[in-house]
């Protein structure tokens, strides 16, 4: 089952997520030598569905994997921020340029120690997308032609989605239909890929931000 949907399609963003939202970009913008292009509007891009570990693809010979999730945690909300990309003599498109995925409520996460990220890694072979996805998926597993088939059906619906001028652009695919494994694959313009995590004291990750940047 894949799906793209418009802004339009989704729960819209509260008040206290929009606040938290850009403060993940002014807190990640501090650093001058890995800003984020600062969006234009933030979406929900509907629900992660949670196992073990949440992964962020499109960088070197792997994703960044984060653990020590809430427990008892199935789902999460996911937010994107877009900007509209302006090439000459071209429509504009909508890319993505950070994503955000509570694992609590706002109050918990601002009260949270939201740590400087991790370093930048040369984006993988996806063609100018991202993913964000919970294990087993890997869209990039060497010759697996159902991660293969997924990649190929995001593409489809993020092409479309371009030529129909959508806010919102991107692709969730059902990697895993038994338990409602998905992953979202959005259109990214960076050379690279970065996350961050927003930490209690006894290590329980309550917020991941995830960004594609061009290096200073």
């Amino acid at each position: 089952m894949t799906s793209a949907k418009d802004s339009e399609d989704r729960v819209g963003v509260t008040d206290a997520v929009d606040a938290l939202l850009w403060q993940w970009v002014d807190h990640i913008n501090r650093n001058p030598y890995r800003q984020v292009t600062r969006p234009e509007w933030f979406a929900c891009t509907g629900e992660l569905t949670l196992a073990e570990q949440v992964t962020w693809f499109g960088m070197g010979d792997s994703g960044w994997s984060h653990d020590e999730l809430p427990p008892g945690l199935g789902k999460a909300p996911v937010y994107a921020g877009f900007y509209w990309l302006r090439e000459d003599g071209k429509p504009p498109v909508a890319r993505a340029c950070i994503v955000v995925v509570p694992l609590a409520d706002p109050a918990r996460i601002a009260a949270a120690d939201w740590n400087d990220g991790y370093n930048g890694w040369e984006p993988a072979p996806l063609e100018g997308y991202a993913v964000l996805c919970s294990s087993p998926f890997d869209p990039k597993r060497s010759g697996d032609e159902g991660a293969e088939a997924h990649l190929r059906e995001a593409k489809r619906l993020i092409e479309a989605g371009d030529g129909e001028g959508r806010r919102a652009n991107y692709a969730e695919i059902i990697t895993d239909p038994d338990r409602g494994g998905n992953a979202l694959f959005f259109p990214v313009e960076g050379e690279e890929r970065s996350g961050y995590e927003a930490v209690e004291p006894d290590g329980t990750v309550v917020c991941l931000a995830f960004i594609d940047y061009d290096s200073s």
